[in-house]
């Protein structure tokens, strides 16, 4: 596959009879679009040589210099649209859609085992648990739900979780999973009223909140001039 620097023959004619481009007639999937239509400029100009030599008839170099022309005028109105800056999304001056990287699938699942919580078959969704508030305050946050492998791992330990509810049922996966109809009534319906909260961490301080919105707010009981004037008739709140 060529670089894109190779220009189109309107904007550099030599480019045509190039020794490492002239045998380029036929489109290619993988080049670019100036190597196609020069591709195609070419094989219109040897096809009306080839014409005109065989029958010596100026009507074959009339139809090239038409075709050629017409060449010119797509490039002109499709090409310069595939040209044209797309517009990227922009955070803090930086145009994120140059930044976006890959993830490895592996690092993927490092990632999920160490920045978030294990799934388990007693909380599948890793809801906070009131337990938790006083016994596992720092807990991890839960894994996106709408990533495919947390999502199986959520209906796999679903599952279990219903075989450890009900240890009477032997065999739950075939008996109440048995089938195609029964595993697409499991997706659809019986997980459809569950999901995670926004928030699946541990971190609501009621005492610094109310100090965030209350902290600094002058009050009549302590004595504020500001506070105390509000009381008189003459004052208003706006």
């Amino acid at each position: 596959m060529t670089t894109n620097s190779i220009p189109f023959w309107a904007n550099d004619p030599s480019i045509l009879f190039d020794k490492n481009e002239i045998v380029q007639i036929w489109p290619m999937p993988d080049m670019t679009m100036e190597e196609k239509m020069n591709a195609i400029s070419r094989m219109i100009i040897l096809l009306s040589l080839l014409g005109f030599l065989c029958t010596f008839s100026i009507r074959f170099l009339m139809i090239g210099i038409v075709t050629l022309i017409i060449v010119w005028f797509f490039y002109r109105t499709c090409g310069s649209n595939n040209h044209k800056k797309r517009e990227g999304f922009f955070q803090d001056g930086r145009n994120q859609s140059s930044q976006i990287k890959i993830t490895n699938p592996e690092t993927l699942e490092v990632n999920l085992r160490s920045e978030f919580e294990d799934i388990n078959k007693k909380n599948p969704f890793n809801n906070v648990l009131l337990t938790q508030i006083n016994d596992d305050p720092h807990r991890k946050a839960a894994p996106p739900s709408f990533n495919p492998d947390v999502h199986d791992d959520i209906n796999n330990q679903t599952k279990k979780m219903i075989q450890y509810l009900n240890p009477g049922i032997k065999n739950t996966n075939k008996q109440l999973f048995g089938d195609l109809g029964e595993r697409y009534e499991f997706d659809t319906q019986s997980q459809w009223y569950f999901y995670s909260t926004p928030n699946t961490k541990v971190c609501n301080d009621q005492g610094a909140f109310a100090d965030y919105l209350y902290g600094n707010m002058p009050s009549a009981r302590n004595g504020n001039a500001f506070a105390l004037v509000q009381d008189n008739l003459r004052y208003t709140l706006y």
